[in-house]
């Protein structure tokens, strides 16, 4: 017997649509969200807008300010580190966990991102949205095969306000590109050969991810 998906409610399509455009970077970091204009936009009423915008206060992706409403949420000073900072830390534990169960094609998908990485770090002219967008998809093709659904669904929600503050997407592209895909590279031998351990797994992925702040802190410091 065949089961059909009730539609998706109001709150739920306005939720999904504004959420897209936070983390694509329609609506960027401190855009004002206005709920009647959304909710005409949207052709909702304000109420299903608001309970959206509620849901998105709760993921981190939107902030009210008293007497202005509810804003795209910006990261101020060190808070893009301590973001990467916990995805470091669950990216690391989750890298360990995948190594026994991460398939020859979960490899070889990585690796097609990562090549995909390797050609956009050669070109000219770089689209900083699609890196970041290969760069998401390589670590996630990894982590999403460490076996708990928890992990995933934070590592998911960490790399969404990653998206959505536009931090790393416009220093990332420049200054890490190249090298990332090097050490990308050598966590996928890591996975291949199968002769570390869980320790060593995950000391190597953080170290990975803790680069970016090193290394994005000493050129933005360089150039003040």
């Amino acid at each position: 017997m065949w089961h059909v998906q009730p539609e998706p409610s109001k709150h739920e399509l306005a939720y999904r649509e504004i959420r897209v455009r936070i983390i694509d970077g329609r609506y960027g970091p401190g855009h004002r969200l206005v709920l009647s204009s959304l909710a005409r936009e949207l052709d909702v009423s304000p109420v299903p807008v608001r309970e959206a915008i509620r849901r998105l206060e709760a993921e981190g992706l939107v902030h009210f300010e008293r007497n202005v409403g509810a804003r795209v949420a910006t990261l101020q000073d060190d808070e893009w580190e301590q973001l990467v900072e916990m995805l470091a830390l669950l990216d690391g534990f989750a890298f360990a966990a995948a190594a026994p169960r991460v398939s020859a094609a979960d490899l070889a998908e990585a690796r097609e991102f990562n090549g995909a990485l390797r050609a956009a770090a050669s070109a000219g002219q770089i689209d900083h949205d699609e890196v970041m967008l290969l760069h998401r998809r390589f670590h996630r093709a990894l982590y999403r095969c460490c076996g708990n659904r928890y992990v995933i669904e934070s590592l998911d929600g960490i790399w969404d306000r990653i998206d959505a503050s536009r931090v790393l997407s416009t220093l990332y592209p420049a200054l890490r590109l190249k090298t990332a895909v090097e050490e990308h590279d050598a966590l996928l031998d890591r996975l291949e050969r199968g002769e570390d351990d869980a320790t060593v797994l995950e000391a190597c992925a953080r170290e990975h991810n803790l680069n970016a702040i090193s290394t994005i802190r000493k050129n933005v410091g360089s150039e003040q």
